[in-house]
């Protein structure tokens, strides 16, 4: 029987962000005025920088609403003294404060005032403190325009709008934030235009996330990567089915096998535009796009299958970082790769007892055609490590439902070979709110990979398996490279809306995290 056309490429274009002004002097006459609580503290503290009467309309609805503030809630109430209306954002307790409440509170915003039908508000920082406003004024900004992110292209009524994005085609939101202190406003315009490329890139990625499988395939998925590094001007290229064979790809290529769309390696390349200094570093980032994961052979339960669209969410990051870089204009080499296929059962799928030999010459007996992500990462790894020899190398994946269960929907398991690797990445998470937990790649469980008749198999059952996972990889990764393995399976979705972020869409989790880490490299 004849194989199928591959889908129509899907057109994903990136939708109007939030536009964020900085003000220098608060404009009390506006559409919606957002202010700042702490839980059990009284709004007397703003009563010499704003106007008496929106205090007194803000403890009036602190009491008759019973706002008690804590971290992700909000109230609204009429406005008094100029705002036709009041939101005021809960932060949860000042000694318990950290970025990512007012994070958390952008996002809020965003999506009430959507709700709403209104375009815009301002934000008076009270309470705040003013040495730290830029810091915490990049976070606002960057939770708005995240929260602003809604996933639409098949509704009946969004039929024209291909890009998934609310905002298209649609006027977008303004967030106005007064900034009091006129020697910060420079320094809070700079972070609010760097905050709003990266986030302009992380929901592009959810976008690409959020498409079924019926939309994106390996083939699809080339031809927006393709189109994403000619606007971003990344050199690019891409190792297709038939390359990968005659390279010795066999996880690749066996994952892809039983699909109508071909597996790729999709490879995106970042120089610096200026003369990199001496010191300019190489950075790998490795991400799987399985575009919709079946299981294979070794099948998911149906109730589990429909949100593997999302198995790709560790490539999109990658997809998004690469924009970033290159919207930034950062001063390192960075390479993108993106490993790419659809795991689903054929003839010529894959099977359970099959033996693979690999990029790097390794074998691997197959025990489960479900554990296939770290199959087409392997040979991406090598791959990078041989070709590009990075000076680190950051591999994401949606890779082991283990680590759902161990972390659930909050961290993110981190194993690394490097601990001056690990503990910057942990640090970018704690100021991006994209937190990583370490997990142990003690030798001990490398047992738990032997097989009698290959060097390795793929699966070796449940225990630990979030961390056999990172034992797996670890196997691919040439001496001397540090490396990190991001297992965000429990993030990449998380199913409960509990946090600033949404559930039911895409997270672009990686994005942010990574970019922070790149640019702390600085010049060095």
């Amino acid at each position: 029987m004849a194989k199928k056309a591959s889908p129509r490429p899907v057109l994903i274009e990136p939708g109007k962000p939030p536009i964020l002004k900085v003000q220098t002097q608060c404009v009390w006459s506006c559409p919606a005025l957002a202010v700042p609580i702490f839980e059990s503290e009284k709004p007397g503290y703003a009563a010499g920088t704003m106007p008496g009467d929106i205090v007194t309309a803000i403890g009036n609805a602190i009491a008759l609403h019973d706002f008690e503030a804590k971290a992700g809630t909000l109230v609204q109430a009429n406005g008094s003294g100029g705002p036709q209306r009041l939101i005021l954002l809960g932060l949860g307790k000042r000694t318990d404060f950290q970025p990512d409440q007012i994070r958390w509170a952008g996002a809020l915003l965003a999506r009430h005032l959507r709700k709403l039908k209104i375009t815009g508000a301002s934000f008076y920082p009270a309470g705040l403190e003013s040495d730290n406003w830029p810091v915490l004024a990049a976070a606002l900004g960057e939770g708005f325009a995240l929260g602003d992110f809604k996933f639409s292209a098949y509704k009946t009524q969004k039929a024209a709008d291909l890009t998934g994005n609310d905002l298209a085609g649609k006027s977008p939101l303004m967030l106005s934030i007064c900034c009091p202190e006129k020697s910060s406003a420079q320094a809070v315009e700079h972070v609010l235009a760097e905050k709003s490329a990266i986030t302009t890139a992380a929901n592009f990625a959810r976008t690409v996330a959020c498409h079924p499988g019926n939309a994106i395939n390996p083939g699809s998925l080339t031809t927006i990567a393709r189109t994403v590094a000619k606007a971003n001007r990344l050199q690019f290229s891409v190792i297709n089915a038939a390359a990968a064979e005659k390279m010795g790809m066999g996880g690749l290529c066996a994952v892809g096998a039983g699909s109508d769309s071909p597996p790729a390696l999709i490879i995106m390349e970042y120089l610096p535009r200026a003369r990199p200094a001496r010191a300019a570093k190489t950075i790998a980032v490795v991400g799987k796009a399985v575009t919709f994961d079946t299981g294979g052979i070794s099948i998911k339960p149906p109730a589990d299958m429909g949100s593997m669209k999302y198995d790709k969410c560790g490539g999109m990051a990658v997809l998004g970082i690469m924009q970033a870089v290159a919207a930034l204009k950062l001063p390192h080499r960075v390479i993108g790769l993106i490993p790419t296929a659809e795991n689903t059962l054929d003839s010529s799928a894959y099977r359970p007892g099959d033996i693979l030999r690999m990029y790097n010459g390794k074998t691997v007996d197959v025990t489960n055609t479900d554990a296939e992500g770290r199959l087409i990462l392997a040979d991406a790894i090598a791959y990078a490590c041989e070709k590009f020899k990075p000076q680190a190398l950051i591999e994401m994946s949606t890779l082991t439902g283990g680590v759902i269960v161990a972390l659930g929907g909050v961290f993110a398991g981190l194993m690394a070979g490097d601990d001056k690797l690990a503990g910057d990445l942990i640090a970018a998470g704690q100021k991006t709110g994209e937190r990583l937990w370490r997990l142990p790649l003690d030798k001990a469980y490398r047992k738990l990979l032997d097989s009698p008749h290959a060097d390795m198999v793929n699966s070796g059952g449940r225990e630990a398996h979030p961390i056999q996972g990172g034992m797996f990889l670890s196997e691919f990764v040439a001496d001397g490279v540090p490396w990190a393995h991001l297992d965000i399976a429990g993030v990449a979705d998380p199913k409960k809306d509990d946090r600033w972020w949404i559930g039911d869409n895409a997270t672009g989790f990686g994005v942010r995290l990574v970019v922070e880490y790149l640019q702390s490299l600085g010049t060095a």
